[in-house]
């Protein structure tokens, strides 16, 4: 006969199971959700790679072909060539070059030279902030509201003031006509200015983590302010430095409507690039787009799985104290 105290533990037991089969079954759920999610999100890059290596006769067959069938390299000569593009129809525009090494080339520059500068200026602001408090209590968090800001919402005043009003008032003040439009230094300055306040985020976490005392015995053995912060601070976040610029690198390469609005036709980035796939002609030529496409997207992906953890630490800035 059983007894109440055998009673209690299998009635204990089977508790436990039925917790153990209701914490996998979330378990299962849950990875299923994410998986599912997953691919959701990675279908679209996936036919954007396949697209690239198929024939023209693939791009728009029914029933798709999820594989190419015959893999080419076809679409990617079209684009990596020094040859100039002709006017054509779609049919005879398969068959034409898409020179990507100008937009290539104006891409690579204006990302590293705005990145490198927006990461000095900003390391130099989040220092000043960290140590001296500069701009209030608050300002350290305020900072990232200028960021917010929709680019709609500043592209057509930067217009009028890189075409019309900053050279009409360089003209009349210097005496000579200062043209930011259409200039790989326009486009540079503004993406200095849009990605700046990133900058200064980001940085305030890692200084924030160097003591203050390493600093003070510095300036008790006769460090200067600059030799201090250029032999002290600097090497300690230089891990930090490294990440904010690629985060901000991959901000400058993925922006289009800012360098659409203050660009034609002589400075063309790879997403302006891009858009011109939008024409009657040129939207039909799925290849040589998916190629663009595709090498516009790797390094932002690759880039991004690198500095996945730092960007966490960065942006719970002010969340997590230790």
């Amino acid at each position: 006969m059983t007894t109440p105290a055998e009673m209690t533990d299998q009635q204990a037991d089977s508790a436990g199971a039925r917790n153990l089969r209701r914490r996998r079954l979330r378990i299962v759920v849950r990875h299923a959700i994410l998986v599912a999610w997953a691919l959701v999100i990675l279908f679209p890059i996936f036919w954007m790679i396949a697209t690239s290596f198929k024939e023209s006769g693939e791009w728009v067959a029914w029933p798709p072909h999820w594989i190419p069938q015959q893999p080419t390299f076809k679409n990617y000569s079209q684009i990596f060539t020094f040859d100039t593009m002709q006017k054509g129809v779609a049919r005879e525009a398969t068959e034409q070059p898409f020179n990507v090494w100008g937009p290539l080339g104006d891409s690579l520059l204006i990302c590293t030279v705005s990145a490198l500068i927006a990461l000095l200026l900003g390391t130099f602001l989040a220092y000043s902030i960290s140590r001296f408090n500069v701009g209030g209590k608050h300002f350290r968090h305020a900072i990232l509201m200028i960021r917010m800001v929709p680019p709609i919402v500043i592209a057509i005043p930067l217009l009028m003031y890189y075409a019309i009003m900053i050279p009409l008032a360089a003209e009349t003040v210097l005496g000579t006509r200062i043209v930011l439009f259409d200039t790989r230094v326009g486009v540079s300055a503004i993406y200095i200015a849009t990605t700046l306040p990133f900058v200064i985020w980001m940085m305030l976490t890692f200084i924030e983590e160097v003591p203050y005392t390493l600093e003070h015995a510095a300036r008790m053995m006769g460090a200067g302010r600059l030799y201090t912060l250029r032999r002290v601070v600097l090497p300690l976040v230089g891990s930090g430095m490294v990440v904010t610029f690629l985060f901000v690198f991959i901000l400058n390469w993925a922006e289009f409507l800012l360098a659409l609005t203050l660009t034609h036709p002589d400075v063309v980035t790879l997403p302006v690039l891009l858009n011109k796939f939008q024409s009657a002609s040129e939207g039909r030529l799925f290849g040589p787009q998916a190629a663009i496409g595709t090498i516009i997207t790797i390094p932002v992906v690759v880039l991004g799985m690198l500095i996945q953890k730092h960007l966490i630490r960065g942006f719970s800035f002010g969340t997590i104290r230790k």
